[in-house]
């Protein structure tokens, strides 16, 4: 370096150096970039449903006994069938069994069909289009 360039830094001469710092500012905005709405409908239909009706009914049996007993007894079952003991007292004061009454019960079905009204919902996914109209997206 000759001291005729005057450009040309001196020996001598304490050298400068610039400091610098960079710094980063991150940050997050919201933006509607679009929009969807779920919808639930609920649908209605009739079905059919087969129910069989079940009728229970007695049959009552009277058997005549004629036969003396010594006290009364309550009423019983034997098997299905509940048996009611009626006495009757005569003149001697002597305990007579003087019937069974015996209820047998009958139980019948009948196929029974009722239209029922079922109540299904299913929910419909629409997204915004860009003129403001909405329309369903795919199930798939």
């Amino acid at each position: 370096m000759s001291p005729s360039n005057p450009s040309s830094p001196d020996p001598e001469l304490p050298v400068t150096l610039p400091v610098v710092r960079e710094e980063l500012h991150v940050g997050t905005r919201t933006e509607e970039v679009g929009a969807l709405r779920v919808r639930v409908l609920t649908e209605e239909h009739g079905e059919l449903l087969e129910q069989p009706l079940v009728q229970e009914s007695v049959v009552v049996e009277r058997v005549p006994m004629g036969v003396p007993v010594a006290q009364p007894r309550e009423p019983w079952h034997e098997g299905e069938v509940l048996v009611v003991p009626v006495y009757e007292e005569v003149i001697e004061r002597r305990l007579v069994l003087k019937e069974e009454i015996r209820l047998h019960r009958q139980r019948t079905s009948t196929p029974h069909t009722q239209e029922v009204l079922l109540r299904r919902q299913r929910a419909v996914v629409e997204r915004r289009q860009a003129d403001g109209s909405w329309a369903e997206v795919d199930h798939g």
